[in-house]
């Protein structure tokens, strides 16, 4: 295999983690993030101490807080929270020419509108080839080499290949597939489910209840995205179903903690003030109700969420307030 000089820009788990995959297979890895600690930890001691302490790093992973060091990178890889993605890819689109090929790996939309993070990179660098890359992906577990997989989304059939070179190994499968939308959507709006799932944990509902949150939601998210464009087969896969499962199911995903606290009675901001971190499902939400009004899509679990974490409508301890008033349809896009 040919080395590459591959730039992952965010230095949190994530993006620590992606980073030092592509080390491990030969390539040359530019780690940009903005905390000068970090940088030199990372330098000194091949540790991200704040984020994976547990992760020895790759030798030739160079961590550096000077952005303009990604620019002999072949590919740029994107780990940046959702709301600093615009102001990062706006910075970094100063120095990546037209044939870097891109690649998202946050998932989550802007504050303001359903804007998705490849959006906003192809309003920066129009010419740049995208891809998405979402699927089940905890960074604690990766990072321990347990097995993972991961979906790699785009048009360029020449970049989905380049990710499953750069990134893949024995215990992290990437596969690809072809409809970016669909597998970004998933990305972002299962984080709405989590939070469902952690108010019914919260509230101590049994598994049973747990499974037909998750089942509602896939259909809720895919009701959505089929409405904007996206391929219904895609939530079948690792980025919808499997993303969703994981999410849901994980104590360590902030979106099902936060939905937990909301359950056992705490309001929305000690919860939120718990959690110390952005919840990314949160902000989702509260574009997603304001996009399924406009298209008139019946999306109750979304509904009943908005009401109670931000019209601060009272659970009275019944998992059924969060289901509301739901279509007796089981699976649809049966043709």
């Amino acid at each position: 295999m040919n080395s590459k000089n591959i730039s992952v820009l965010g230095g949190g788990s994530w993006g620590t983690v992606l980073a030092n995959l592509a080390a491990s297979n030969q390539h040359n890895v530019t780690l940009w993030m903005r905390d000068s600690e970090v940088v030199e930890e990372v330098n000194k001691s091949k540790r991200n101490f704040k984020y994976l302490p547990e992760l020895k790093l790759e030798g030739n992973i160079n961590a550096t807080e000077d952005i303009s060091l990604i620019n002999n990178s072949e590919m740029v890889i994107f780990c940046i929270p959702s709301d600093s993605f615009r102001e990062v890819s706006k910075k970094a689109s100063e120095y990546i020419n037209n044939s870097v090929q891109l690649v998202t790996a946050t998932k989550g939309v802007e504050k303001d509108k359903f804007n998705l993070m490849s959006q906003v990179l192809n309003e920066h660098m129009k010419n740049n080839s995208v891809g998405i890359l979402s699927g089940p992906n905890l960074a604690q577990e990766i990072a321990t080499k347990q097995l993972s997989g991961t979906v790699i989304a785009s048009e360029d059939k020449a970049l989905q290949k380049n990710v499953v070179d750069i990134l893949g190994s024995d215990f992290f499968r990437v596969y690809e597939n072809d409809d970016p939308f669909g597998v970004e959507m998933g990305g972002a709006i299962k984080n709405i489910y989590a939070i469902a799932c952690g108010v019914a944990d919260g509230l101590n509902s049994g598994e049973n209840t747990v499974g037909m949150i998750m089942t509602r939601g896939l259909g809720e998210m895919s009701r959505l995205a089929v409405e904007l464009g996206a391929n219904p087969q895609t939530f079948l896969g690792l980025s919808g179903v499997g993303d969703l499962i994981t999410t849901c199911a994980s104590p360590l995903s902030r979106n099902h903690k936060f939905g937990k606290y909301i359950g056992e009675g705490l309001s929305v901001e000690n919860a939120t003030e718990e959690i110390g971190q952005t919840v990314e499902g949160l902000k989702t939400l509260k574009v997603v109700k304001v996009l399924s009004d406009e298209r008139n899509i019946n999306m109750p679990i979304v509904d009943s969420l908005y009401k109670i974490i931000y019209k601060g409508e009272n659970l009275n301890g019944s998992v059924q307030n969060i289901l509301g008033e739901d279509l007796i349809k089981d699976v649809e896009f049966f043709k």
